[in-house]
């Protein structure tokens, strides 16, 4: 029985001498083969790699592009004890690429740095990596401060492709810049990552529908999203424009606050200064896939010469302060139309209007059946009018019924020496979506 289990006992020693001998054996061979790898590698040759992107690109982005693989053709080179250098060429989707990476093998890892830029822009993005095992990782790249516009290598093989019917003779340019890192460490066995995002200095303009131009000046925003393992975060974004000028409105101090929900976007505040007063919105929610939205925007202070230098029916100046809330609603992406609407001079505030031609409100006084003798007053006193109240409301016609507009005055008119008391009533019919200048046709993009 002793003999037993001494025979036992040195069966298990010599395995476990045995088993000791091939782990060291193991470790020799992995470091000689760390330490032959820039010796050996640039030796072999290697084949052109190609990755099929297609699988992943599909409704309209798939339409972006004409090739829609990855390839790469890799030239090794020795660099010194333990290094080496590779380089790599090709493309990625329409755009050509060069990389370089400086690669320091250890015993069980390896680490470097990476050069990528691409031709005909100034693009290029520097990364550095360490990687000890497929559970502890880490990697961080950057994209410095670079100059886009419409026409360079990027952009212009993408922007003709994207078919915006409602857009043409778009011109941009800017500067975009990029940071992102991740890690996996065996405290924490699951990948993390950031990645922050950057535009500024953006400028562009085009003629959107009817040949109306839209321009957008000094546009600023930063993006990022946040992983761990199958989950992301996006953090809040908040553009931020010198001026937006569209439909003949002139915006300036433009801003937003924009938060991304699982299948929606929640506009929290925007706001922009318009006609020397400011303009407001609060919580709008925006389904990118079916584009259609409803929000008021608030009105405060707006000058009354310039809010009424955008109605076609007015004609002249006006002073004084205005007030007041523009709901509108975002139809399929398409259509953007203003719903019951009112701009008013609060009580107790005075201005003046001078109208300069009154056909339009006397045209349809006439309609009206309000006599000549009563027009041809009219006209006078609204050519030198000082008013104590001034009102204008638009309501929305039901379906296939003209819209309302309707334009409140009550003061006093002046001609020569004689001061007369004013007080003026009218309600315009018609299709104020054109009037108001504020029909706009986007053509909604398909991106799945």
């Amino acid at each position: 029985m002793k003999e037993s289990r001494k025979s036992s006992g040195g069966v298990w020693r010599r395995l476990a001498k045995a088993l000791a001998v091939a782990a060291l054996v193991l470790v020799a061979l992995v470091v000689l083969l760390a330490a032959a790898l820039p010796f050996v590698a640039p030796l072999v040759p290697l084949p052109e790699l190609k990755l099929d992107l297609a699988p992943r690109l599909q409704g309209k982005a798939a339409e972006l592009f004409q090739r829609k693989k990855a390839t790469a053709r890799i030239t090794l080179r020795r660099a010194g004890l333990s290094m080496m250098t590779v380089l790599a060429e090709g493309d990625v989707l329409d755009w050509r690429y060069f990389a370089t990476a400086n690669v320091r093998f250890g015993w069980l890892g390896a680490k470097g740095d990476l050069y990528v830029s691409i031709p005909g822009t100034d693009l290029e993005l520097r990364g550095e990596f360490d990687y000890r095992s497929a559970k502890d990782w880490s990697f961080s790249a950057r994209v410095p401060e670079a100059r886009f516009a419409h026409d360079d290598a990027m952009l212009g093989e993408v922007l003709p492709r994207l078919g915006i019917a409602a857009v043409s003779n778009l011109v941009c340019s800017g500067v975009f810049s990029l940071e992102a890192n991740g890690s996996s460490t065996p405290r924490r066995p699951v990948p993390s990552w950031s990645v922050r995002a950057a535009v500024k200095e953006v400028e562009a303009s085009a003629l959107a529908a009817g040949g109306r131009p839209v321009e957008v000046h000094g546009l600023r925003a930063r993006f990022g999203v946040d992983g761990i393992a199958d989950h992301r975060d996006i953090a809040p974004i908040n553009p931020r424009a010198d001026s937006v000028v569209a439909a003949g409105v002139v915006l300036s101090n433009v801003y937003a606050s924009v938060r991304a929900e699982e299948r929606s976007y929640l506009v929290t505040e925007a706001g922009a200064d318009a006609c020397g007063g400011r303009l407001r919105l609060y919580s709008l929610f925006l389904d990118p896939k079916r584009l259609s939205a409803g929000a008021t925007v608030f009105v405060d202070d707006v000058d009354a010469g310039e809010a009424l230098s955008h109605l076609s029916c007015f004609h002249g100046d006006a002073s004084g302060r205005l007030h007041g809330k523009l709901p509108f609603f975002l139809k399929d992406g398409r259509t953007l139309r203003l719903r019951d609407a009112y701009l008013f001079s609060k009580p107790g505030e005075t201005g003046k209007v001078r109208v300069v031609d009154a056909s339009p409100i006397l045209d349809n006084l006439e309609l009206g059946g309000v006599p000549k003798a009563q027009r041809d007053n009219l006209a006078r006193a609204l050519a030198d009018l000082d008013y104590k109240v001034l009102k204008v409301e638009l309501r929305r016609g039901a379906d296939n019924e003209d819209s309302a507009l309707q334009l409140k005055l009550e003061g006093t008119a002046t001609e020569g020496s004689v001061t007369v008391p004013v007080v003026l009533d009218v309600t315009f019919h018609g299709d104020f979506d054109r009037l108001v200048d504020t029909g706009m046709n986007l053509t909604r993009r398909k991106l799945k």
